[in-house]
């Protein structure tokens, strides 16, 4: 090679060197500049275990998501479909959650059972006591007849948040939920 040739080779590394720099600088600004990521809600716990399973339409998603925040401030393993973290398969996570669950909780509203996906959800849910012995929970959060399967079932009054029947009612659903033998 002659030193023409060394010239032009050693130009071009110097830019591609430049350009590789002036790469990083640019993306080191750019993620400098970025506004601070939103809070993340509770991750569920893949592949773990649940003391309650929580379904509910996804209208009523400003009440159960309270409800499972305060569950889980009482010391209980909770599942909400909402919590699922980004990439993972909705409705496999729900599957294995409601099927790892001790307990199934249902939000009752009036647009509980017009929602194809949480009759579907109700279904299993009665699946799993006949089949696993384990509790399905009613939760009323408007005032709506439920349907034979749970109306045979004790509900919890969640209807009028912030009043004592509210807080009777959540105290009764935590004592339900708490696994046998745990008084945290």
């Amino acid at each position: 090679m002659g030193p023409d040739e060394w010239g032009l080779a050693a130009g071009i590394v110097g830019a591609v060197a430049a350009v590789v720099s002036t790469g990083f600088e640019v993306r080191g600004r750019l993620a400098r500049r970025r506004a601070p990521a939103p809070p993340t809600p509770p991750a569920v716990d893949p592949g773990g275990s649940y003391d309650v399973f929580i379904s509910y339409a996804e209208a009523d998603g400003g009440s159960a998501e309270p409800l499972a925040s305060r569950l889980r401030a009482e010391g209980l393993r909770v599942f909400l479909g909402r919590w699922i973290g980004p990439g993972l398969v909705e409705s496999l996570e729900k599957e294995a959650a409601l099927y790892a669950s001790a307990n199934g909780l249902l939000v009752f509203s009036v647009a509980t059972m017009n929602d194809p996906a949480i009759r579907d959800e109700y279904a299993a849910l009665l699946q799993r006591v006949h089949s696993g012995g384990r509790r399905f929970i009613p939760v009323l959060v408007e005032d709506v007849d439920l349907p034979p399967f749970a109306r045979i079932r004790r509900p919890v009054d969640l209807r009028d948040p912030g009043s004592a029947r509210f807080d009777e009612g959540l105290a009764t659903l935590v004592r339900a939920l708490r696994p046998r033998g745990d008084a945290t």
